[in-house]
């Protein structure tokens, strides 16, 4: 008796994400697209051949809750090809090209790219339904942008990583980046590299304005 096995051929990740229910596209370097597959197509109504090689924010020309623009030339995530925790999960508005507003849910994750020592930044979305769409609308649909305060800056805050959080927290306690750096066991310039990094991710310009975020938003108590 001749005993054999078949070998099974695993399908690759271009596969997998081809055939994917959910929309996935990834960004190389100079915030290009690099794949799209058909589930963007048909969450979005780009075909690839208009997104393959354009630049994401010109693609997605994704908005917060108050119309504010998330995809913009020089975004945080764009830092992503460099390495680094991705953010949680966060909510994004656009324009379908049928003329309707679309909120979305986007997640990030790294994939290793070609090149070395970067990585392709790869965007998973889906829509949204339910309450969370709805509470969307309603608030965006306000004449005034400070109607729905909490929500924006809260989508803001879902950029932000944890390491981000821990340093904001810390600051907001009155700590300097030279205490933080002992706190949280890493260097000062580093401390100094969150705090830009989560400033800017905050859409603030300086120290004292994230620190009146954090207290604002309750992210002010420090778990160190």
């Amino acid at each position: 008796m001749n005993d054999h096995c078949e070998l099974t051929v695993l399908p690759t990740f271009s596969e997998l994400m081809q055939n994917s229910i959910d929309g996935i596209f990834s960004i190389g370097v100079g915030q290009t697209v690099v794949t799209w597959n058909r589930a963007c197509e048909s969450i979005t109504g780009i075909p690839a051949s208009k997104a393959l090689g354009s630049h994401c924010h010109d693609v997605l020309k994704g908005q917060d809750t108050n119309g504010r623009p998330l995809c913009k030339f020089d975004c945080p995530l764009s830092s992503l090809v460099n390495g680094g925790p991705p953010p949680s999960t966060l909510p994004m508005r656009i324009t379908h090209q049928d003329g309707k507003r679309i909120q979305l849910c986007v997640g990030t994750m790294l994939m290793p790219s070609q090149t070395r020592n970067e990585w392709a930044v790869v965007h998973v979305m889906r829509r949204s339904r339910g309450t969370e769409a709805a509470d969307f609308f309603a608030c965006s649909s306000q004449s005034s942008p400070d109607a729905c305060p909490s929500k924006p800056a809260q989508h803001n805050a879902a950029l932000l990583t944890n390491r981000e959080r821990d340093v904001l927290a810390l600051l907001a306690e009155g700590s300097r980046a030279e205490a933080i750096s002992v706190m949280l066991h890493i260097s000062a310039s580093t401390v100094r590299n969150h705090i830009q990094r989560l400033m800017a991710k905050l859409g603030v310009h300086s120290r004292h304005e994230a620190v009146a975020f954090a207290h604002r938003h309750n992210m002010a108590e420090s778990s160190h």
